[in-house]
């Protein structure tokens, strides 16, 4: 560095250039404090930057041209807001017995977020930050929008399926063995259902899926108006999943609101 500044002064002298030889050769005795690592402060490295500064300027200012430094030295960095997690699993508690007591539709989200966090503490962590708690409600709430991607992509399919077993009879199993293939998408919904906790959604597709396997499998002809009940139920059921969606919406927005403003 010493070198470098001494070349500096003695090219700005070559050139006639007076204020950025005086500039440069006057930092050096500024950079001597820092040669000694042990002794130096934080103090005299900001006074070397100044000086530096001073440099730059008179360069500047002789030649017109402008050198980048490089951003300034801040303050340290601010440790991220969290939160212990003995206060927030006490608060989430208490947030689930309110739900309980005004009987409010739960997607029992509350519980599986809490036993996440139970998990976290049993390995030594006692706190979590505040990013990271609103980083697993964003979990959820992607797992739930694959969900409804799924369904509103599979079920109208399904359904009009099965509009055309109730019009062509169990013709519709050859070629291609469409009922076939609609029951694998059943078998895919029922893993997507299980991993967002949807009973209820879970259920019904095992009974779908039932119902389409006793067609597939004894190719029994069923009642029109039986497998038109069917059809009418699978698109009820769109409505239903958009209601439990934004229950658990709902859910989550509670949860995120029990961390303290940061």
């Amino acid at each position: 560095m010493v070198r470098g500044i001494t070349s500096l002064g003695g090219s700005a002298a070559t050139v006639n250039l007076p204020d950025v030889e005086r500039a440069t050769f006057a930092l050096l005795p500024f950079i001597d404090t820092l040669k000694d690592r042990t002794t130096a402060t934080k103090q005299d490295f900001g006074t070397v930057r100044e000086q530096f500064c001073l440099v730059i300027a008179s360069v500047t200012m002789a030649t017109g041209i402008t050198l980048d430094l490089g951003p300034e030295q801040g303050a340290p960095p601010q440790p991220e807001p969290a939160i212990d997690f003995l206060t927030l699993l006490n608060a989430l508690r208490m947030l689930q017995d309110e739900q309980v007591a005004k009987e409010v539709p739960s997607r029992s989200l509350i519980p599986q977020v809490m036993h996440r966090l139970e998990q976290e503490a049993r390995q030594g962590e006692s706190q979590i930050q505040m990013t990271a708690f609103q980083q697993l409600l964003g979990e959820l709430q992607s797992t739930d929008a694959r969900c409804l991607d799924s369904l509103r992509q599979a079920l109208p399919g399904i359904a009009q399926n099965l509009n055309r077993l109730r019009v062509e009879g169990l013709t519709v199993l050859e070629p291609g063995n469409v009922l076939g293939t609609c029951m694998q998408q059943i078998e895919q919904l029922q893993g997507i259902a299980k991993q967002v906790n949807a009973t209820p959604l879970v259920t019904f597709l095992t009974g779908l899926q039932n119902f389409l396997a006793l067609i597939v499998q004894r190719r029994i002809v069923i009642a029109s108006q039986r497998v038109q009940a069917v059809e009418a139920r699978i698109l009820a059921v769109m409505t239903t999943i958009e209601d439990w969606i934004t229950a658990g919406q709902q859910e989550r927005d509670l949860m995120s609101r029990l961390l303290p403003a940061a």
